[in-house]
């Protein structure tokens, strides 16, 4: 009787500290990722347009320093066409920008912006998803630049946007689409 209730008891501090070693490792996750699970607690941040599982606008907010080497409007741009972390598509986030869209270059002169991106842009989504990936990346410049912004697809500047044929106006606005 007595070896059993050792082994209840064993059995049942082995427990106890699988969970407390469990609790530490979900605690430590959080706390490394904490600005993706609390973005409230960026104070200088950058924020970027993604999608919610609804297909409504979702801002997920970035901590920016300027020790990146990196204007805010380039850093929101970039995290922009990188998409959202795997924290964040757990969240329910993601975004119509093709995952093989990249970045030819981000020219910012004093007058304005050019963000020129690679014909993947261009490509998939049909006309709803176009929409949204020009939405997001729209309201990604409205919200991290005063410049007039304009958007290039290798090299030039777009006026019609994907096979649906789509006209935008430039520089991007909220009236572009």
């Amino acid at each position: 009787m007595r070896k059993k209730k050792k082994e209840n008891h064993f059995v049942l501090y082995l427990f106890w500290l699988v969970f407390l070693v469990a609790m530490l490792a979900i605690a430590g996750f959080v706390w490394q990722n904490k600005y993706e699970f609390f973005p409230n607690l960026i104070k200088n941040g950058v924020s970027v347009c993604f999608l919610g599982v609804d297909g409504e606008n979702k801002f997920v907010k970035y901590n920016y320093s300027e020790e990146l080497g990196q204007t805010k409007f380039e850093f929101a741009t970039r995290k922009l066409i990188e998409g959202p972390s795997q924290i964040q598509k757990f969240l329910n986030t993601y975004s119509e920008i093709p995952a093989g869209t990249k970045i030819i270059a981000i020219i910012q002169e004093d007058d304005k912006n050019i963000i020129d991106l690679t014909s993947e842009f261009n490509t998939g989504g049909g006309t709803e998803g176009i929409y949204k990936k020009l939405n997001q990346v729209i309201e990604t410049v409205l919200l991290n630049t005063d410049k007039p912004t304009y958007l290039f697809i290798n090299g030039k500047q777009v006026e019609v946007f994907g096979g649906e044929g789509i006209m935008i106006t430039q520089p991007l606005s909220k009236n572009s689409l």
